[in-house]
């Protein structure tokens, strides 16, 4: 009976602490006021818990954060600024930061001709240089990436089977490759490194230290636990709408079940 008790104070002092620290977390929403420049592309960092963002189009962010943590904004064409969450700042619905233009002047400047004549279309012709020409040249679009290995579907092998007669072939590599299990583990592949990349992404936003005093990890042990969670809710599809409630919620539920 009295170890039931004290397992019982236990995890009461644990539930206790953890809503505590979870009360504290809440989504900053800002952005970035500079009538001059570009505002896409600003690093919003949580030096506290090392959360870190960037900027959209519109100069707008969101990110994660505590009462005092320290917040540096810094980009190649800004002066740095560093706030400190303190009530106000933590307490506002959106919060504009005004920053300056980093303005970086050139004491001397030295052109030379390197056999240039100073005609911009005859020096181009007796470069030797070589442009390959692409599709963003004539103003169409494509892709730019790798591509990846495309899977056939089941339906697709048995549409071409009925169709043999008249297509006079089979995609035999296909066929072997789906008994074989490879499309499988391929599928199976791509799913985990999506999970990955979303697991890197979500403990970049919300900081390795936030996940380390919610949850009592260790360091090595957020990648594991973002990643189980992943697995085990709809917390991938939910960060990537950026619903921060329900994926602190799944978050929540998770670090439960793995203590019942």
């Amino acid at each position: 009976m009295k170890e039931t008790s004290l397992i019982f104070a236990f995890f009461f002092c644990l539930t206790n602490i953890f809503s505590q620290t979870n009360q504290d977390f809440k989504i900053l929403n800002g952005g970035i006021v500079n009538d001059s420049i570009d505002l896409i592309g600003i690093h919003i960092i949580n030096k506290s818990t090392g959360s870190k963002t960037i900027t959209n189009l519109e100069g707008e962010f969101e990110i994660g954060i505590q009462k005092n943590d320290t917040i540096i904004i810094s980009s190649v064409q800004i002066i740095p600024r560093v706030l400190i969450v303190d009530d106000l700042i933590y307490k506002q619905e959106f919060l504009k930061v005004y920053v300056d233009e980093f303005i970086n002047e050139l004491e001397n400047v030295v052109v030379k001709p390197h056999n240039l004549s100073g005609n911009f279309l005859k020096d181009m012709k007796n470069s030797d240089v070589k442009v390959p020409i692409n599709f963003d040249d004539v103003g169409i679009p494509g892709f730019k990436g790798k591509r990846e290995e495309k899977i056939v579907s089941e339906k697709s092998l048995i549409l071409s089977t009925l169709l043999l007669p008249l297509t006079g072939g089979l995609d035999i590599e296909a066929v072997y490759k789906h008994l074989s299990g490879y499309y499988t583990s391929l599928r199976n592949t791509r799913k985990w490194n999506k999970q990955s990349v979303s697991a890197v992404s979500i403990i970049e936003f919300y900081g390795v230290n936030f996940f380390t005093n919610s949850y009592d990890l260790k360091q090595d042990d957020v990648y594991e636990f973002v990643l189980g969670g992943i697995e085990n809710s709809s917390i991938q599809s939910d960060f990537n709408s950026s619903d921060h409630i329900l994926v602190i919620e799944a978050f929540n539920k998770y670090f439960e079940s793995l203590n019942e």
